[in-house]
């Protein structure tokens, strides 16, 4: 009953009209550490902390089309995972929407860059999300099944199933060369900062 009423709180969080902030703010992922939802309701996170560093794990997700997806295969391209809590979320259209125009209004500026989008979704809510609201450009990839994400990265929301709202970036050998996790759910991570980073790995 307690997750069944955490979860109701974090899909009604603001409005589906609402402009959500984007900040600068981060926070270290894993056990021990913990987000918040509109500052007073507080999540506990659990998993392994992914740091600045470390190397992507080798984690066995499914894209939105059902297609298998190795985080350690090695592509030639910067990734930056753009980290959604879950697609049903005001919160989360904003932040894909969002990550979608960027791309496709900056085609020429980032070239070897690989952007892809997480969450614990199932890849049919994700392939229903891409088509109600029109998203491309991006690869979803869903940790719905294992929660391997979540936990090898320190970005499972104990007490829900869902992923922090989050931003990782890899270089070409998918080494984490940045990181922000926000303190608080209703934000939104800093997409051009993130951007900048890559930029400068290519």
């Amino acid at each position: 009953m307690k997750k069944l009423t955490l979860l109701t709180a974090l899909l009604l969080s603001g409005s589906a009209f609402a402009q959500f902030a984007t900040t600068d703010a981060n926070a270290n992922f894993g056990q021990k550490q913990v987000v918040t939802l509109e500052k007073t309701t507080t999540f506990n996170l659990s998993g392994k902390a992914l740091n600045v560093g470390d190397y992507m794990p080798s984690m066995q997700l499914v894209t939105s089309d059902l297609k298998p997806f190795d985080t350690s295969t090695e592509t030639n391209s910067v990734k930056i995972y753009n980290v959604l809590t879950s697609v049903d979320t005001p919160v989360c259209i904003q932040q894909a929407i969002d990550l979608s125009k960027f791309v496709a209004d900056n085609k020429a500026e980032l070239k070897g860059i690989e952007f892809l989008a997480i969450s614990a979704d199932t890849p049919f809510a994700q392939q229903r999300f891409q088509k109600n609201h029109k998203l491309t450009n991006i690869t979803y990839l869903s940790d719905s099944s294992k929660h391997q994400f979540g936990m090898k990265t320190g970005s499972q929301i104990e007490e829900l199933g869902l992923l922090t709202r989050s931003i990782i970036v890899t270089d070409k050998n998918n080494k984490v060369i940045y990181t922000q996790r926000v303190p608080e759910l209703t934000t939104i991570p800093d997409l051009q900062a993130a951007v900048k980073i890559a930029q400068a790995n290519l």
